[in-house]
């Protein structure tokens, strides 16, 4: 359409000269206005008759031209586009430039609270770094670690005294639980040792020592404990003893401290009941003939050993007939050790 009209006006300007005449009733020619680019507006008003998208009464639009004839190019139609220095489809919103289409280099999104780095920006996931990536004007929001403050250097904190931060500053740690931050031997690895101090932190005071006291029930009460008893514990405990030595803990007259006397029984656990140690042992003499009279060869014991008796009455101990309970007979020896043969 736009081409049969251009043919047509060239027709016409082929037959006529820059502007034609027209005669009028008087008889005089008037000059008839020419609209070359057939927009309805002629040279005289048309800022541009040679384009038929120019004309006082065009919509301006963003194509570098003056559409509407006011003498400004563009104008209320270009957009604002923002630099994007990192390349991450965000831009600076302090550096923009209007444009009908985006420049290199430049974005539609001006939001971006750091163009230097690619890693910050709106929609950015927030990490440890001391930088506000996610642009929410908030630094570490979030994602910092919390350290507790390890005075004794033990790898342990206490929880009273924390920071949070993306890296432990100087004397701290990640990792609580510490019950005592004076004492590096005091954590929750610290090994529970008999002292009166809970060595690893599990709430109890020599729980599960590596070093306690072995103990023994001292039923008699005589110092000396039952070896078949044995209870652990870093204190003694009561109606207990250290010592495991008692062969018989229902007497308190038997014990390893105890003195060995002649009753059928092993008064100082020795293993030996009425050995020669006993206190009150008898004086036995030998009675090498048998007739229940000994001679002055004497021992001690608890009982009479084999061939001895309880006196030494016996004048002759190579004959069983010579003893002062025998008759005396005439037989050339001493019967009854009176002395006298006869």
């Amino acid at each position: 359409m736009q081409i049969n009209r251009l043919f047509l006006l060239a027709l016409a300007l082929g037959c006529r000269s820059a502007k034609d005449e027209t005669t009028t009733d008087t008889g005089t020619v008037a000059p008839v206005a020419l609209d070359e680019d057939g927009d309805g507006y002629t040279a005289e008003t048309d800022c541009n008759d040679d384009d038929p998208a120019s004309s006082p009464g065009a919509t301006e639009i963003c194509d570098g031209v003056d559409n509407n004839c006011d003498g400004s190019v563009d104008e209320g139609v270009t957009a604002t586009f923002y630099a994007d220095a990192d390349g991450d489809s965000f831009g600076d919103p302090e550096s923009t430039v209007e444009s009908c289409s985006v420049p290199d280099g430049y974005t539609a999104t001006g939001t971006d609270c750091d163009d230097s780095s690619a890693d910050n920006h709106p929609g950015a996931a927030e990490i440890c770094d001391e930088e506000d990536n996610d642009c929410d004007e908030e630094i570490d929001e979030d994602v910092t670690a919390t350290w507790y403050l390890d005075e004794d250097g033990d790898g342990f904190g206490g929880e009273e005294e924390t920071t949070a931060s993306c890296e432990a500053p100087d004397g701290y740690t990640s990792t609580p639980g510490d019950c005592d931050d004076a004492d590096s031997a005091v954590s929750p690895i610290g090994v529970e040792i008999c002292d009166g101090t809970d060595n690893d932190c599990d709430g109890e005071t020599d729980a599960g020592a590596l070093d306690p006291g072995i103990w023994y029930a001292d039923i008699d009460g005589d110092g000396y404990g039952d070896p078949d008893t044995a209870t652990e514990s870093c204190e003694e405990l009561s109606g207990y003893t250290a010592d495991a030595s008692d062969c018989d803990d229902t007497d308190a007259a038997v014990n390893p401290g105890a003195t060995e006397r002649c009753d059928g029984v092993d008064n100082d656990c020795d293993g030996e009941t009425d050995d020669d140690s006993a206190i009150d042992m008898s004086t036995w003499y030998a009675d090498s003939d048998g007739d229940g009279y000994g001679s002055a060869t004497a021992t001690t014991a608890c009982a009479a050993p084999s061939g001895f008796t309880d006196n030494a009455d016996d004048c002759d101990d190579s004959e069983a007939a010579s003893n002062p309970g025998e008759t005396e007979v005439c037989d050339d020896i001493d019967n009854d050790c009176d002395g006298d043969t006869e």
